[in-house]
């Protein structure tokens, strides 16, 4: 999804996409807590580093 993600980015971004000119937020399949006895899914911002590794892997 992230790989989608990044692909649909590149079609109307002006410029270089790097690590630093894009954020990607995820939510994954970890729970944070709970709600009247339901799980909450987690969302994370990926780091600069792993934007960079998905960027990498997509050129």
């Amino acid at each position: 999804a992230v790989h989608t993600s990044i692909l649909t980015l590149k079609e109307g971004f002006e410029g270089q996409m790097t690590e630093n000119s894009i954020e990607i937020g995820i939510i994954g399949g970890d729970t944070a807590g709970f709600t009247e006895g339901k799980q909450q899914p987690l969302f994370r911002k990926l780091t600069p580093s792993e934007v960079r590794d998905y960027l990498a892997n997509t050129a």
